[in-house]
This record gives C-alpha cells, sequence and structure tokens, in this order.
C-alpha cells in the first residue's frame, strides 16, 4: 500500500471541525444579509406606500426621516434653520443654563433675526394676546406665504392628533414679534428641506398662545407614515433639553380639550411623535407630562 496519499490528506477530525466552522460562518453571513435587507425593504416601502411626495424631487422626509432613502430618522423631528439672537438657554454660565434646565424665562434679550430667503413676518394690525384666551391666532398674523393648493393633499376627516416639539435650541421668547420670526424660520427651513409648507397645523409658543399654521384642510407632513387624518400639535422649544414653560403645557392641554370636542376624537388616539415614530420628538420632559396630562381629557 502506498503511503503517498495518507501523508496529504488532512484528519477526518480536522475536516468535520473546518466543515462545521465554515458552515457556522456562511449561516451567521446570510443571516445578517437577510436582516439588513429586511430593514431596509422595509424602510424603503414605507417611506413610499403611505408617504406622498412632497416638494418635488426633494421629496417629503416624513416624521423625523430627513435623510435619504432607508435612513432611519435623527433624534429629533423639527429641523427648521434656526433663528439668531433669541434667549436659547445655550448660553455658558449658570443663568442661561439654569433658565434652559427649569423652562423658565422672560423672553428674548434681542429680537429673533429671520433666517431664510423666503417667508418673512409679516407687520399686522391683529391684537396678538398675552397668553391663550381659548382663540386661535389666524396665520396671516405671522406670514403671507401660502402654498399651492393644487399640490397640497387633502386631509381626511380627523380622527387623531399627535403632539410634536420644535426640536432645535431650547425656547423661551414670549413677544408676538419674536414668536412671529421663529414660526417663519421654521416654515422657510420646512421648505427647504421639500416640505411645500410648514408640516403643523398648530403651533404653540412658550406664552401659551396657539398660532395656526399649516391649512387644516391639507394634510400634514410631521408623522412618518402616520399623516392620513392626522393632526399635528407642535410646541415651540426643545424638551429634551428644557423643561417645558407652565403656560405652554396648560395651554396645550386646554388646546387638545377643544380640538378632541371639535373633531370627535377621543384621548386614546391622542398621540406623542414617538409612539408613532422611531424618534425623540417631543422630548423627554414633554413625553413625561404627556400620560398625567392625558389622563385629563
Amino acid at each position: 500500500m502506498s503511503h503517498e496519499s495518507s501523508d496529504h490528506c488532512v484528519p477526518t477530525d480536522e475536516v468535520w471541525t473546518v466543515a462545521r466552522r465554515s458552515f457556522v460562518l456562511a449561516s451567521l453571513g446570510f443571516l445578517a444579509a437577510c436582516a439588513t435587507q429586511q430593514r431596509t425593504g422595509q424602510l424603503a416601502n414605507g417611506g413610499r406606500s403611505t408617504d406622498r411626495m412632497e416638494g418635488g424631487a426633494g421629496g417629503d422626509m416624513g416624521g423625523g426621516a430627513w435623510g435619504g432613502d432607508g435612513d432611519m430618522p435623527p433624534a429629533r423631528y423639527a429641523r427648521p434653520v434656526s433663528p439668531s439672537g433669541s434667549s436659547t438657554g445655550t448660553a455658558a454660565g449658570g443663568a442661561s443654563s439654569l433658565k434652559a434646565k427649569n423652562g423658565v424665562g422672560s423672553g428674548s434679550r434681542t429680537p429673533s433675526r429671520t433666517v431664510g430667503p423666503d417667508a418673512k413676518p409679516v407687520t399686522t394690525s391683529v391684537a396678538i394676546p398675552s397668553g391663550y384666551d381659548g382663540k386661535v391666532i389666524t396665520r396671516s398674523a405671522w406670514t403671507s406665504f401660502r402654498p399651492d393648493p393644487k399640490i397640497m393633499e387633502r386631509m381626511p376627516t380627523v380622527t387623531r392628533i399627535t403632539v410634536h416639539h420644535e426640536g432645535n435650541s431650547p425656547y423661551f421668547g414670549t413677544s408676538a414679534e419674536d414668536v412671529k420670526a421663529r414660526l417663519v424660520n421654521v416654515l422657510n427651513g420646512e421648505r427647504g428641506v421639500g416640505h411645500r409648507d410648514i408640516a403643523y397645523h398648530y403651533v404653540i409658543d412658550p406664552a401659551g398662545r396657539v398660532w395656526e399654521a399649516r391649512d387644516l384642510r391639507y394634510e400634514g407632513r410631521h408623522t412618518r407614515n402616520n399623516y392620513d387624518a392626522n393632526l399635528g400639535v407642535m410646541c415651540l422649544g426643545n424638551f429634551e433639553e428644557q423643561r417645558i414653560p407652565p403656560a405652554q403645557l396648560a395651554a396645550l392641554e386646554k388646546f387638545i380639550k377643544q380640538l378632541q370636542a371639535k373633531h370627535k376624537v377621543p384621548k386614546k388616539r391622542v398621540y406623542t411623535h414617538q409612539e408613532l415614530s422611531a424618534t425623540l420628538c417631543p422630548g423627554k420632559d414633554l413625553q413625561k407630562k404627556m400620560g398625567a396630562l392625558r389622563s385629563r381629557l
């Protein structure tokens, strides 16, 4: 018997060890590839099947997905162009940091500068209340911009309400002019990423005033894959980094009750953004307070 062949053979146990190792590695690679493909497919399908495009080639980025197709949304939803010159509570030093932490402040130290090339705040003779008086301040009180109705999606009968925060720098501005500039910056920033108009239907400022935003005849663009029949209410500020001012929180509760009565929306259909999409919106402070707020609806 020749021993030549046996000199070049791998022992049987080692053959099986190598084979098993190769099989395990191949299986793990296959499972990882399947998981990646499934996740990407779900995200892409979700963004295309129910998110109607808004804004031409740029499209509607959806409720938090400001990246390209398949990207998960960032931590916060709102990403308009932030105004400069406002009292944001982010300056170095104890006083400003404490204001941001405790959610208190007397408004802007200097007026906000409107950022963006499109809409500008309007100057009107409309009287602006100092706080919430049970009425909504009309859109014409802060901007003259109107989207082309021919390119807007019609809003079905409202069946749910979703609460958001703005998500930019902490904000405590209470003067009407400062809030107008902030609202216009939100509008300009959102149009800059492909929206045809501001994404939300109503906005509540730190003084508790409620401002009309996107016309309720049109669907909002505030909660990814959940636009239909969904009314969006946004509170100015960033409640990951500040506490919501008491006047703003009180107005939010009163206004949601009004919306519920008007549109016959039960409290189980009052959501926050993070309950419908992958995001931190409306921030940990407001999210924490929403449980008690909803219990009173």
